[in-house]
Formats: C-alpha cells, structure tokens, sequence
C-alpha cells in the first residue's frame, strides 16, 4: 500500500478558500476515485497531492515524504491533454531522459510502452497526428516510463468517444493488476462502480467521505453524496 496524508491543507486564491481544511490519511490498495460534482475541488486535491501548487497552510505527505521531494515515485495525467512538438516515441521517452535513463535502457522501455499502448506501428509519427484515444493512452504510458509505484488521472476519459474509453480502461485493468496503484478523479459515476477500490467524496472544497466503494455506494453517509450518486 502507499501512504497519503493530507494534515491541515488549506489552498486560497485571490482570498478565497477553494480547498480545505483537510486532515485526511489513507492507504491507497488498488484503485481509489476521487469523485464530486463540477468545480467541487478534484482538480485541487490532484494538483496538491502531487505538489503541482502548493497549500497555503498544511502538509502533504506520501509514505511520511513531502509531496514535493516525492514526484518521481508517481506519474501524472491531466484532463487536458500534453502532447510535445516531437514524434510519439520521443513523447514517451521524455520522463526516461529526464532521469538520465541509459539510451539502451530507454530503447528497451519503449519497445514495451509502445506495445502496451497499441501504438508500435505510430512510434515515428507527429504526436500531434494522433486520434483522443490514441493520445491519451500515449500519456498513460509516458506516465509509466520510470516505473512509478502510482499514477494520478484527472479526468483521464472525460473527452473521449466511448470506444476510446473502452480501451483506455482495458488498458488500466492490465496496469493495475500489475500492482501500480492509481487515483483516479472523474465524473463517471458507472466508471467508478466498476473499477474503485475505494471513493473520496469531495464537496465544497472538503472531503466529505472516504470509504470503501462498495460501502460508499450503498450506504453513503452523508446527504450530498447520497444525492450525487442518484444524480441529482
């Protein structure tokens, strides 16, 4: 399991309060979605645990390590899409050159990254050239490269067709029965109920709920989350 502690995390802008208070510890065993309505802080809570901005007040720890001394031990996917100006294998390869990988090494990393995402024929292409789906399974894997023991998606699926997000999904079924753990925000409630170990539940810039999927969406606790999960 990996370890996640959020101790009195507050994050304003322009002196609003947009995230937090949040005490909040968990141990992350498999597949855990981060879930709430539109604007309710996912994006937030993402971007602070992996030390993209950084509280105002609190501290972020990952198995007892500051969030920002931590990065390289997770990959990161945004909702939207970064593809570089270079060809599909060198997007890959970036995450490897950054930390110095040997070129063998990276060749033989990529040869199987290419594989696993279904774009070996595409490895010289433009990135750019790439469909939605292809592109994100490209980030997906790119997130991958070093062999991060975790992976953050911020609405990895939200703007792909629905046979994109099919193979998206296969392919993170095949990622977490390896043993890579993932938080996961979206706005897929049907998504999460399939794959979710765990939920947390964010309302109004606060964790509302944490718990166990099957029990969250069963007998979830707490009002707004009992209206979210009938959709209202």
């Amino acid at each position: 399991m990996i370890n996640l502690n959020y101790k009195s995390v507050s994050f304003s802008q322009n002196g609003t309060n947009l995230l937090g208070p949040i005490d909040l510890e968990i141990n992350l065993r498999g597949i855990t979605n981060v879930l709430g309505y539109n604007g309710a802080g996912k994006s937030l809570f993402l971007e602070l645990c992996h030390a993209l901005i950084m509280p105002q007040s609190g501290q972020i720890k990952w198995d007892g390590q500051p969030a920002s001394t931590t990065r390289a031990s997770r990959g990161y996917i945004f909702q939207h899409r970064i593809t570089l100006r270079r060809s599909v294998k060198s997007n890959i390869a970036l995450p490897m050159q950054a930390a110095s990988w040997p070129k063998n090494t990276i060749e033989t990393r990529l040869d199987e990254l290419l594989n696993m995402a279904k774009l070996t024929s595409k490895a010289n292409e433009p990135a750019s050239t790439l469909s939605g789906g292809e592109a994100q399974r490209m980030a997906l894997v790119r997130a991958l490269a070093t062999h991060p023991k975790l992976v953050i998606m911020d609405e990895p699926t939200s703007s792909l067709d629905p046979n994109a997000t099919t193979e998206f999904e296969n392919l993170i079924k095949k990622i977490a029965f390896s043993g890579v753990k993932f938080l996961w925000a979206t706005h897929n409630i049907t998504q999460a109920k399939q794959f979710a170990d765990d939920v947390i539940f964010i309302a109004s810039g606060k964790v509302a709920e944490y718990s166990p999927a099957d029990i969250f969406f069963v007998t979830p606790k707490t009002l707004i989350a009992q209206q979210y999960i009938k959709g209202l």
